[in-house]
């Protein structure tokens, strides 16, 4: 089974660490629904499809760029109209300075900006010609994730966390994994509202839900208050992050069921 590697640098790209959560999850095989709503680079969906291909996948994220690159990839005229933008694109410009690479953003506020900002340019603030044009041709069909995408029993969307949860939480053959923006880490990539699902989950307890829950969170001070060991399924997993080197812990919480 080949890993899943998404199609552009993600934050929180869970692709090295999905047999660790999955392993959190018992009698995975008896869920009829997998829901994600807090879906980024789907790699937690996509390796359970690789074991269970015929359940159901309901991936949804704020970021209405993943929903309009999940619709390319279901199409093949766009998907050619789309690669043939990118090379073009990246063959014959370079942003090279601050002012070019915020420039681009400012006239290109569209997933092929988002797309090309995120693929070929670094995601790091201050640095903007770490990855200037590609010395490889970009093809969508290159990437384990587009069988997945074409094959797989999925529905997208771009709803609140809070509300896809809300939607799902009540069946006992649906299983919700949520991988939230981690409380004072990377929470500027996401609309404050989304980052108050720690609120809600603390206000509204996962123990009293028909459906599996299962949280991938950063193992910090405010998390073992909000969801203490002695209430919850807790198992912790060491990740080490690729690009700093920096080591922390994960935790995945899950409801007692």
């Amino acid at each position: 089974m080949k890993q899943n590697q998404f199609y552009i640098s993600y934050f929180g790209n869970k692709r090295n660490e999905v047999k660790n959560i999955i392993q959190c999850i018992p009698k995975l095989e008896t869920y009829n629904t997998i829901i994600e709503p807090f879906c980024g680079s789907c790699a937690i969906s996509y390796y359970i499809w690789t074991l269970y291909p015929e359940k159901e996948f309901i991936l949804n994220d704020n970021n209405i760029f993943l929903k309009e690159m999940y619709d390319v990839i279901k199409d093949d005229d766009k998907i050619k109209e789309f690669e043939e933008y990118i090379n073009g694109f990246c063959m014959d410009n370079v942003l090279d300075t601050k002012e070019h690479y915020m420039q681009f953003l400012k006239e290109n506020k569209n997933l092929k900006g988002w797309f090309i900002m995120n693929k070929y340019y670094c995601i790091r603030p201050g640095l903007y010609d770490q990855k200037k044009a590609s010395p490889r041709k970009f093809y969508i069909k290159d990437y384990p994730i587009y069988k997945f995408f074409k094959e797989g029993r999925i529905t997208f969307t771009c709803d609140d966390s809070i509300v896809c949860y809300d939607l799902h939480k009540d069946n006992p053959l649906n299983c919700i994994i949520m991988d939230p923006p981690y409380l004072m880490t990377c929470n500027d990539y996401y609309h404050e509202v989304n980052v108050n699902i720690y609120q809600y989950l603390t206000n509204n307890d996962i123990n009293n839900e028909n459906a599996f829950i299962c949280l991938v969170l950063e193992d910090n001070w405010i998390i073992k208050l909000l969801f203490p060991a002695l209430k919850y399924n807790i198992v912790k997993y060491n990740k080490l992050y690729q690009t700093t080197k920096k080591k922390t812990v994960h935790m995945v919480i899950t409801n007692d069921f």
